[in-house]
Formats: structure tokens, sequence, C-alpha cells
């Protein structure tokens, strides 16, 4: 059976641009993702990319709803045909048609591809890397991928890093727990950052994120498990829906913008965090700061992967957002959400667990 466009697939379009996918549900007919590469475009991030003699250009300069605008800026100026107006979101997204697509990289293909046949050193730690976890976790090796540079085939094996794809709810979980273990065994070649690898990630966050150094210490320290190093190499997990455990559908809701807000609110429901977008259903919300909303906010939800799996039921989270108002167009109820990653909040938005500030405080 054919299988859907998912998050972190890869798309090639007609003219060779290499977008990346957003999610698991898409318009019909379109691609919700964001140009990462172009060819023979020239960028001004010193590491290049290359492929059968093609040099590519990435137009991302960071992962930020900021760095995201300046892809955006580059396809108005010169590939207009891949911004759409969502109406029922008010917003523009970059959107490729299907019938504009060349090629689609799906992260299970290249990887099975990779197993059987690694081609440099790279890819032969990918195997090493995924063979271990898959027999830690017990996960089967189906429901592991590779997405990123080394899913495209541009990888550079002297410092591209390594980006996996496990697949489910379930397998992600047994694999988020057995890193947990690993990074506890000072043998398993799988650690967490510190000294000055932990700075050096913590001074780059935060030039594009709000957090403090010390929020950023703290969240790659303890508690940002996707993110780490195997073998002195930085590696990053990211989990997947499967086909069947994805809902609703893109144009089941309609979003009206109301400002932007800070809240404090507590967690009821974690589960679909550790997803893009990431998602945590919320009650007990108190407004900090800016517009109050209408009705009750109970749903936050980010596009920035760096706010995934933060929190658990029961914790409390302090969240900056775009506060909107969500109409569902199946059952004509409504409720307000706060969304992290917009670009109406100018880079100012964030997900700050209220365990980080006790922590910070001791």
């Amino acid at each position: 059976m054919v299988r859907g466009f998912r998050d972190r697939d890869f798309i090639e379009s007609i003219e060779g641009l290499i977008f990346c996918v957003i999610g698991n549900v898409h318009p019909k007919g379109r691609v919700i993702s964001y140009l990462k590469y172009a060819p023979n475009f020239q960028s001004n991030i010193r590491v290049k990319w290359s492929r059968n003699g093609v040099s590519y250009g990435r137009i991302l300069p960071h992962y930020s709803a900021m760095g995201v605008m300046e892809t955006i800026n580059f396809l108005k100026a010169n590939y207009p045909q891949y911004l759409i107006y969502d109406d029922n979101r008010s917003m523009e997204f970059t959107e490729v048609p299907i019938d504009r697509i060349k090629f689609h990289y799906k992260p299970e293909l290249r990887l099975k591809e990779l197993m059987n046949s690694p081609m440099d050193s790279l890819e032969s730690m990918v195997k090493d890397i995924v063979l271990e976890l898959s027999s830690e976790s017990n996960v089967d090796l189906d429901f592991f991928g590779v997405t990123g540079s080394i899913l495209l085939g541009i990888h550079n094996p002297s410092f591209s890093d390594i980006d996996l794809i496990v697949y489910g709810y379930s397998n992600a979980i047994r694999v988020r727990e057995t890193l947990k273990r690993l990074y506890s065994r000072e043998d398993s070649g799988f650690s967490l950052p510190k000294g000055e690898v932990l700075e050096s990630w913590a001074k780059d966050i935060i030039k594009i994120h709000p957090l403090t150094f010390e929020e950023a210490l703290l969240l790659y320290s303890k508690y940002k498990w996707n993110r780490a190093l195997y073998r002195g190499r930085q590696f990053s997990v990211h989990p997947v829906k499967l086909d069947d455990e994805v809902k609703g559908c893109w144009d089941c809701e309609k979003y009206r913008f109301m400002g932007i807000t800070t809240i404090k609110a507590r967690v009821v429901d974690s589960r679909d965090s550790i997803f893009i977008p990431v998602t945590y259903i919320v009650d007990d919300v108190r407004v900090i700061d800016g517009v109050k909303p209408e009705k009750p906010i109970s749903r936050v939800m980010s596009y920035e992967g760096l706010y995934m799996d933060l929190a658990d039921v029961g914790d409390e989270i302090i969240v900056r957002g775009k506060l909107e108002e969500v109409y569902d167009l199946s059952s004509g109820e409504s409720f307000c959400q706060i969304t992290v990653g917009s670009f109406e909040a100018f880079g100012g938005d964030y997900i700050k667990p209220v365990k980080w500030l006790n922590e910070l405080l001791r």
C-alpha cells in the first residue's frame, strides 16, 4: 500500500528544490513543507552539500519560525507558485502540489538501503546506532528511518549529523526510555552533551529562541533526550506517527488570530507532545500577560521541535504564543489554543515547564 507524506520525509520539485515535509496532515493534492535546499544556491552557511556533481545551498538558516520566514521570502522572489494562502488558517504556507513532485524521499527506504550496503564511514555509523537502538529497545528495524542530508545522499562523512526517525507512538516511547538508560552507561557510546559541547549548543539555541543560557544548559543536559552524541557524533531521534495513528484532516478546523498572550497552565494530556506539531492538552489556565481569550484555552501546539516532550501530565507550563480561536468545522464547537512557532510572535514565543524554573532557583 502506498503510504502518505509523513513528517520529515523530503520531496524534490521538478525544479530540483528540496523541501522537508511538516507533519502528517496535508491539504488535498498538496504537501505542507519548508524549503531547505536549492541547487546551485550560494548561501551564507559555511557548510556545503553536493550530489552527483550538483552543489546545494541551504536556504533555511536555522530551525525556527523566523528561519522558515527566510525560505518564504526566497520563494516569493523566485518560486511564488509554492506559496498558498490558506483561508482556514488566515496565513501563507509553503505547499508543494503533488503533480510538481519529482521524487519522494522516504526515510525508512533509505535506511534499508544503507543497512544493506553502507557507502562511507557515516553510513556505517548510522547502521551501528540503529542496530544498537533496535536491539536494546526491541523495536523492529522496519520502524526506523534516516532523514536529513543522509536521506538525500548529500551528506559529508566528516561533519554531517545523524538524524533518525522512529515510527509509531509505542516504538518512540521504547526508544526514548532506552536512550535514557544508555546515557547513564559510560561504556554505551551514547552520551548527553557536557562541558564545551553543552555550552556551545546552549549558546547556539539562545540566539534563535527566547531561553536564558541557564535554561538552555538545563534543557540539553537533562530534558532533551532526542538530541545527543554517539561516539562523539551529534545525532537526533524524531518520533513520527504511523498513518493509522493520524487523526483529523487539514480542512477540519478554522483558526482566528486573536493576539499574543502568555499563560500558565497544567498539562492533562501530553501523548502527542513527542510529534510535530507538538501538542499539549491543558486546563487550569491563567493569563499572565497579553490578550485574554473569549473561550477556554484547552490546547497548546508548537511547530518548534525544541519544545517536544518537555512536560508530563500534571506538570505546569508557562507558554507565550499566538492566541487563536479554533472552530471545529465538523462538530461546530470552538475553543482557544496557543500556537508556538508562529510568524506573528517574531521569535518571542516559548514553552517553559515550571519545573525548569524551580530547578534553576535551587
